[in-house]
């Protein structure tokens, strides 16, 4: 996969469906959807992530919908675009993760005055830990999610990148 052939544009119906599809194994199913999770991904804040040929790669949400529900209060400060990010279940752990984040956060910054970054991830996905750190996110802020009650990281970036 060539990182500077891919596209990302507005949420569509059939990408929604294709990423309800999809199916992660062992610890990493947390993140499967239901089949029928596909409006959330309409909601306006999410966008596709296709190679050359219109193959769906992953997704980007950004904004308030990216954050988590949590235990714990005033963990969102203001100033930080929230960014949540779904990458296609067989490119997971093939050393994709780094690039893929940078993609999306220089997609975010063709708007004017976004230049803080924050995300949640799950505590057990050292995975994404590892590559967010490598984007240049520190953990800020160690959460409870008040739905699933598993811990989560909150971390956050700021230029330089």
């Amino acid at each position: 996969m060539n990182i500077r052939e891919l596209n990302i544009a507005g949420m569509t119906g059939a990408y929604a469906g294709e990423i309800a599809q999809w199916r992660y194994d062992g610890i990493y199913a947390f993140y499967n959807r239901k089949d029928s999770q596909t409006e959330g991904l309409m909601d306006g804040t999410h966008y596709a992530c296709t190679d050359a040929h219109g193959k769906l790669i992953g997704y980007f949400c950004f904004g308030d919908e990216a954050r988590i529900p949590t235990i714990e209060e005033n963990v969102y400060e203001a100033d930080y675009l929230d960014v949540g990010l779904g990458l296609r279940p067989e490119l997971c752990g093939k050393g994709f993760g780094t690039a893929f984040v940078n993609l999306g956060l220089a997609y975010a910054q063709t708007h004017p005055g976004i230049d803080k970054f924050r995300l949640s991830v799950a505590a057990f996905n050292e995975r994404a830990v590892r590559v967010y750190q490598k984007a240049g996110f520190a953990i800020v802020h160690e959460v409870t999610n008040a739905y699933f009650k598993n811990k989560f990281y909150i971390m956050t970036n700021t230029p330089p990148y």
